[in-house]
């Protein structure tokens, strides 16, 4: 980590997902209903959101192709948080195991994460890149799914 603030995202990003996982789960678990898009429902056309909520399903079932058909935005994401979850973990594990008087247990996992000697790991911050790189995934991907759907009549 490179500065307090980091961290304090970091930790917030971390109960927010582990938030955002039960709430998935409670959905999962007492079945309740996901309702229909209302902009498909209106104009026939797909929103920049359609086949976000079915794209998450299919990442918790492991079933990452059809994530990736349902929305690419979902596996993009997840995929770059898990990078920005593991990079951030290994920052505040080398911070620990570099203090003086770091248990044996902190100097243990920071060699197994490749960091022997002691070396201080550097964390993931946030760039308008992966921003950018979102937005840019939501609009491909509507784009695409409503040009088969009008000139193909494909629905996905």
């Amino acid at each position: 980590m490179e500065n307090a603030e980091q961290k304090k995202i970091f930790l917030t990003s971390l109960a927010l997902a582990a938030a955002f996982g039960g709430l998935a789960f409670a959905v999962w678990a007492l079945r309740i209903p996901v309702p229909p898009c209302v902009f498909l429902r209106l104009t026939g056309l797909y929103c920049p959101g359609c086949g976000g909520t079915r794209a998450f399903i299919a990442l918790l079932r492991g079933q990452f192709l059809r994530s990736l058909i349902y929305h690419p935005v979902v596996l993009y994401g997840a995929a770059l948080y898990f990078v920005y979850a593991c990079r951030n973990l290994l920052a505040l594990i080398s911070i620990a195991a570099k203090r003086p008087g770091a248990s044996r247990r902190a100097r243990l996992l920071n060699a197994a994460a490749g960091k022997w000697p002691l070396k201080r790991a550097r964390g993931m911050a946030f760039h308008n890149g992966y921003l950018y790189g979102t937005v840019a995934v939501i609009l491909a991907n509507w784009a695409v799914k409503n040009a088969l759907l009008c000139v193909f009549h494909l629905s996905m």
